[in-house]
């Protein structure tokens, strides 16, 4: 069932925010793509990138060296889908659609896929983050719950333990199994999709490519030995789901999150900007480097209400974001320092792996 929001009219608070927006872009002579900063950070993050790999290949031998560019080898990744692939999915990044398709394929060098996650992104959860059956970024995997639940599984109410653990997988766990689920679905949260025979020679072939230059090509020109290989290939997911945790969990999942579920008509009781500013929180924007490297995502209301804009101009558009908030009396979730907003997710955790009427602990 496709989820319906209240009409907005002249006077609503996205119409007033969203000509202030552009307001804001014409005065100042800006596009709403990216701009040299964006620029910069694309070639640095490619750059780096190649400089860690080639430090793998010819690491001829020395384990130290191969073991130290792995693991930075993974956060880079998370760098580049975040500054790269997101803004490509979104075509936010350029006006040329052929460079933003080509953005998109950031996601395949991390090994899982550009064309699923776009469907899983943008065709699912910008439109309806955080509602149940509709959403799949927030559906139950059987081991952890982030939604209240009557009687959660006994086992739940040491999540707040294991979790933390379980993220330590989490891009393993979508490279082998998250994506091959996806596929051979054909759903993704409540849309029913139908892949052409191209899409799926690409997907499997982005696959093959991915285990052939991540992990072949180390073992056989790397010089060290194939523990070693594929301790540095461990290492690297590890770096690479604890960043991506860090930059995307906080987003929706933290300690006030609403889970709004619409009426039997699919009609939920607000407005498709109101909706978004309930169920999304920005965090971490006293600190310049939580935007460098995440892309920006750390700015989600920003995000969601204009996620055609590049996140370069995310700062300035958040100033007016606020004011018009408080303007129309529309709640800002907010968590300035970033190790609040991963705490603050960690309590998500803990109150809702109990029962909701046990005290919590």
């Amino acid at each position: 069932m496709d989820v319906k929001y209240k009409k907005d009219n002249e006077h609503s608070f996205f119409s007033v925010v969203n000509q202030r927006v552009n307001d804001y872009f014409v005065s100042n002579k800006l596009s709403k793509k990216t701009n040299a900063f964006g620029i910069f950070k694309a070639v640095f993050f490619c750059s780096v990138y190649i400089a860690l790999y080639c430090g793998v290949i010819f690491a001829n031998g020395n384990t130290t060296l191969l073991l130290i560019c792995f693991p930075f080898i993974g956060f880079v990744q998370i760098c580049l889908v975040l500054n790269m692939g997101h803004e490509g999915v979104h075509s936010s990044f350029s006006e040329n659609k052929t460079i933003n398709h080509l953005f998109g394929y950031t996601f395949d060098l991390l090994g899982s896929s550009g064309y699923l996650w776009k469907m899983r992104h943008v065709y699912s959860h910008h439109p309806c983050p955080m509602v149940p059956d509709s959403d799949v970024d927030i559906q139950q995997t059987g081991m952890l719950t982030f939604m209240p639940m009557e009687s959660p599984p006994n086992a739940f109410k040491y999540q707040k333990v294991y979790a933390p653990i379980l993220y330590c997988f989490y891009t393993l766990n979508a490279i082998l199994k998250r994506d091959w689920t996806d596929f051979f679905s054909y759903k993704i949260g409540s849309k029913t999709v139908k892949h052409s025979k191209a899409e799926a020679i690409s997907f499997v072939v982005s696959k093959i490519i991915y285990i052939n230059y991540i992990l072949v090509l180390p073992l056989i020109f790397s010089g060290c030995s194939w523990q070693m290989v594929l301790l540095g290939f461990f290492f690297m997911h590890v770096v690479a789901s604890i960043s991506a945790a860090v930059a995307l969990f906080p987003a929706h999942l933290y300690e006030e999150s609403i889970f709004p579920e619409p009426d039997e008509n699919g009609e939920i009781n607000t407005t498709w900007a109101e909706h978004q500013m309930s169920v999304t929180m920005d965090f971490g924007t006293r600190l310049p480097f939580a935007a460098f490297f995440f892309g920006g995502i750390n700015y989600h209301a920003v995000h969601h209400l204009f996620p055609t804009v590049a996140h370069v101009h995310f700062p300035e558009i958040r100033k007016i974001l606020v004011a018009t908030a408080a303007e129309f009396e529309i709640p800002y979730n907010h968590r300035p320092s970033l190790n609040k907003a991963v705490v603050s997710h960690w309590r998500l955790l803990r109150k809702n792996g109990v029962a909701q009427m046990n005290e919590i602990f």
